[in-house]
C-alpha cells in the first residue's frame, strides 16, 4: 500500500519548480512541508507522510500509506495528479492499489478492510507480525503484549471481541482516514491515535515534543467538535491536557466517549533499540549515546531538574562499571533468558547494573538512581526485557 510519484530529469530550475508547487500545494492543504536532512517530508496526518528526496536528476515522492488508511492513499493520488497538471516534463506514478487508474473509492476502501481482516488473523493466531510494528508509520516503542488482548493504534481491545468484529467496525481501531473528507471521524481517530502514541498525560510539558503533541490532541479534538458537536470524544483527557497548556475550553456540552482511552506512554512499554526490547515508562525521555553505542532512557518529569533514574542499555559490556562484580553474581532465570544483577552505591548515587543473555545474544544494564525504592521496579523492567523474535 503505497503512491509514487517519478519526476524525471530535472534540472536545478525545474526541481525548485517542483518544490514551490508542493509548498503551495502544503498551504492549500494546510499541512506542514519542511526540509529535514536530505528528505523534505509533508506532515499530512498522524500516521501519514510524504518523503520527498532526490537521486541524480530524479526527484522522487513516496507515501507509505497503510496505516493511515483509504482517504490518505486516495489524498496521495490526487495531490500527486495536481502535480503533474502543474509542472511540465516528464512523470511517473505508480499506484500499487490502482486508484489512479479508476477513481473508485468504495473499492479503494475494500482493500484496506480486506488487508485488515488478514491481519487480524495473523495476530489472533500470534504469527510474528504480533511481536513487531504493525501499528504505527513509524515508533521507537512498542506496547508490550497483554493476555487476552491486541494492542491496536489507539488501545488495546479484547481479543474475542476482536476476532468477532466486522471489519469495517475495524477500520477505526487501525486507521486514521477512512472516508474520503477529513470528516469529524477524521479528527477524533487522529486525536486518539496521537493520545495513545504520543500522549504524556502529567508530563506533557517535559520538553518541546511533548508540548506540542499535547496541542495536536487538544487541535483534533477541537476540529471534530467543531464539525460534529455530537461524536463521542475523549472529553476527560481534553480537559487534563487544556488545564495543563492553559488554553480556552472549546467544548460546549460534548459527548463523552464510553470506549476507554488508552495512553501508552504512562504505561511500561518495549523501548525499541537495534533487535532489543528495553521495558521502562512509555513518557522516558529517550537519548542514544553513539560512543558506547546505548540507549538511554531518562525517567520522565514534571519539573526540569526533576529525574529518579537513569537507564543505560548496550550490547557492549564497556557501559558497566563494575563487570567482574556483575559476573561474580548467580543469574537468575527468568522466562527464557539469564538474568545478572549488581546493585551497589557510591558517593550517595545508587546503580544497577545487569547482564541478559539469550539466544546466545547479551544485553548490558547501567542504572543511575536517585532513591533506592527505585530498585525493585528497575530489576523488573530488565527482568521484562528481551530480544526481539525475527522471521
Amino acid at each position: 500500500m503505497f503512491v509514487q510519484l517519478f519526476c524525471k530529469d530535472r534540472n536545478q530550475k525545474e526541481k525548485d519548480e517542483l518544490y514551490q508547487v508542493l509548498g503551495a500545494i502544503a498551504h492549500r492543504e494546510n499541512v506542514q512541508i519542511e526540509e529535514r536532512g536530505d528528505v523534505v517530508e509533508i506532515d499530512v496526518c498522524p500516521q501519514g507522510k510524504i518523503i520527498v528526496h532526490e537521486e541524480d536528476r530524479e526527484v522522487i515522492l513516496s507515501a507509505n500509506t497503510r496505516h493511515a488508511g483509504a482517504g490518505f492513499h486516495a489524498f496521495c493520488v490526487d495531490i500527486f495528479m495536481d502535480i503533474q497538471q502543474e509542472l511540465n516534463g516528464e512523470f511517473e506514478l505508480v499506484d500499487d492499489l490502482e486508484f489512479d487508474q479508476d477513481g473508485n473509492f468504495h473499492r479503494l476502501h475494500h482493500l484496506y478492510e480486506d488487508e485488515l481482516d488478514y491481519l487480524r488473523g495473523n495476530l489472533v493466531k500470534r504469527e510474528p507480525v504480533f511481536y513487531k510494528n504493525y501499528l504505527y508509520d513509524e515508533t521507537y516503542f512498542l506496547p508490550m503484549e497483554k493476555e487476552n488482548a491486541i494492542a491496536t493504534p489507539i488501545g488495546y481491545i479484547d481479543t474475542k471481541e476482536f476476532l468477532h468484529m466486522d471489519p469495517h467496525d475495524l477500520m477505526d481501531l487501525f486507521y486514521v482516514w477512512n472516508e474520503w473528507d477529513m470528516d469529524a471521524s477524521y479528527y477524533k481517530n487522529a486525536a486518539l491515535t496521537l493520545l495513545a502514541k504520543e500522549g504524556y498525560g502529567p508530563y506533557a510539558l517535559m520538553n518541546d515534543h511533548t508540548h506540542k503533541m499535547a496541542n495536536m490532541i487538544c487541535d483534533y479534538i477541537e476540529l471534530a467538535y467543531k464539525m460534529d458537536s455530537s461524536i463521542p470524544l475523549p472529553v476527560k483527557e481534553y480537559r487534563f491536557y487544556i488545564q495543563l497548556l492553559q488554553r480556552e475550553d472549546q467544548l460546549k456540552d460534548p459527548v463523552n466517549m464510553e470506549q476507554e482511552v488508552y495512553q501508552y506512554r504512562l504505561m511500561e512499554v518495549y523501548h525499541l533499540f537495534e533487535n532489543v526490547k528495553v521495558v521502562a515508562l512509555g513518557a522516558c525521555e529517550r537519548s542514544y549515546d553513539p560512543v558506547t553505542q546505548s540507549l538511554c532512557l531518562m525517567s520522565a518529569r514534571k519539573e526540569e531538574h526533576e529525574w529518579d533514574y537513569l537507564i543505560q542499555a548496550s550490547k557492549q559490556p564497556l557501559i558497566c562499571s563494575q563487570l567482574d562484580q556483575l559476573e561474580k553474581k548467580e543469574p537468575i532465570q527468568y522466562r527464557d533468558k539469564s538474568v545478572w544483577i549488581h546493585e551497589y552505591k557510591e558517593d550517595g548515587i545508587f546503580f544497577l547494573e545487569a547482564k541478559i543473555v539469550s539466544m546466545e545474544e547479551e544485553l548490558f544494564f547501567h542504572c543511575t538512581l536517585k532513591e533506592e525504592k527505585q530498585i525493585p521496579y528497575l530489576k523488573q523492567c530488565i527482568k521484562e526485557s528481551e530480544f526481539a523474535i525475527l522471521d
